[in-house]
């Protein structure tokens, strides 16, 4: 027990900037982003049937949740929204795992997937440029905006790309040590430090756009009025995290060698969401990059990653005040960083190098990724996943 209590510790440490980042690239208050790891994760370990797999926040899913509550400008009406599409992520993953229908994974085409991740990784570091640089830029889609940034670099806020380029810095350096699992939060303490101590007032800070209370999440019941909207999207970041997952739970085979059960997973991490959405967390699911941590930092059974979620509860009731405390563009860097991170160019080469057939459908899904609502590019990545497998 004392190697999974450890081993939860570093996970949490490595969570919590990571949840922050992944909710302010949902577009949503940044405690959402810790609401669930503190309810969602434990959950998902419990119930899951990988013994390692950390069911935490994902960027890719956080994407989606970003097209589907881009209507609502209300915050309360936002929260309601969340709350309603984390329960419906949760209830249709539940229900894949209930049909035990694990087995479709089987079925995933490298080229579509690889199209697709790495269209996300561009947009979550052209999505990130805004905050990082501290110019609001404006355009259709990421791209239109970087081009407009890229055209008006004379009005990029100094200081703030100051303290976001430190943080990069440190991320980028202190992740080839053996500090790797706290270089995130390293960076963000260093940029807090400099921000602060200097009083740059130009650097956009977490407190600025949310407030961060100290107390654990109220149970909130859903907005039944909200489901019609919210079923699309919720399929789309129910695929995607299932998918995830099954590459995880390829990767780490548990304690006693044999491979987990897919629809076991489906089950935990479907279980993982309605719990986290009652509790107006965002949508998790399997982590490759948590799950490598976890087991790197010497987890012995799911114990570990139940105690994730109880050390970022500690995290939020003992430093509220210091997570508002945190420049925007620091999380902004770790996004960047997590975006780069997940660019594969081995993947990449080795799909190209297969055939043209997979040439084209790599580069057809990472365009629509890119110029296409991410839901929208998800269900478009089924349909040639279908068609590629008829054919």
């Amino acid at each position: 027990i004392g190697r999974d209590l450890l081993a939860g510790l570093i996970a949490a440490i490595a969570a919590i900037p990571d949840g922050m980042a992944s909710a302010v690239l949902a577009g949503v208050n940044p405690v959402f982003g810790l609401y669930n790891l503190m309810v969602g994760t434990p959950v998902a370990a419990l119930f899951s049937s990988s013994v390692y797999m950390a069911v935490i926040n994902t960027s890719a899913m956080a994407l989606v949740v970003n097209s589907a509550l881009a209507g609502y400008t209300d915050v309360d009406q936002q929260t309601s929204a969340l709350v309603v599409l984390t329960i419906l992520v949760g209830a249709f993953q539940l229900l894949l795992g209930v049909l035990k229908l694990g087995y479709l994974t089987r079925f995933i085409s490298n080229s579509v997937m690889t199209g697709f991740l790495t269209g996300i990784a561009v947009i979550i570091i052209l999505g990130q440029l805004g905050d990082f640089t501290g110019y609001s830029a404006e355009g259709n889609n990421k791209v239109a905006q970087t081009i407009d940034l890229l055209m008006n670099l004379d009005q990029i806020d100094l200081y703030t790309l100051a303290a976001g380029m430190l943080t990069l810095v440190l991320i980028v350096v202190l992740d080839r040590t053996r500090l790797s699992p706290v270089s995130m939060l390293i960076g963000l303490l260093a940029a807090t430090l400099l921000v602060n101590g200097l009083d740059w007032e130009s650097v956009v800070l977490v407190g600025d756009t949310a407030e961060i209370p100290n107390s654990f999440p109220i149970p909130t019941l859903p907005d039944l009025s909200l489901i019609p909207e919210m079923i699309v999207p919720a399929v789309a970041i129910g695929i995607i995290g299932l998918i995830q997952a099954s590459g995880v739970s390829q990767g780490f085979p548990n304690p006693d060698g044999k491979t987990p059960d897919a629809s076991g997973d489906f089950r935990g991490q479907g279980l993982g969401n309605i719990a986290a959405g009652i509790f107006s967390g965002l949508p998790i699911g399997g982590s490759l990059s948590g799950t490598a941590l976890v087991v790197k930092a010497g987890a012995q059974s799911r114990w570990a990653n139940v105690f994730t979620g109880i050390f970022v509860a500690l995290g939020v009731l003992l430093f509220a005040g210091l997570i508002e405390m945190l420049p925007m563009t620091a999380l902004a860097a770790i996004l960047i960083y997590a975006g780069y991170q997940t660019i594969k160019p081995q993947k990449i080469r080795a799909v190209w190098n297969t055939n043209t057939l997979s040439r084209v459908v790599m580069s057809v899904t990472f365009i629509l990724t890119l110029f296409l609502p991410v839901q929208q590019a998800v269900f478009v990545g089924v349909a040639l996943q279908v068609i590629l497998y008829v054919y």
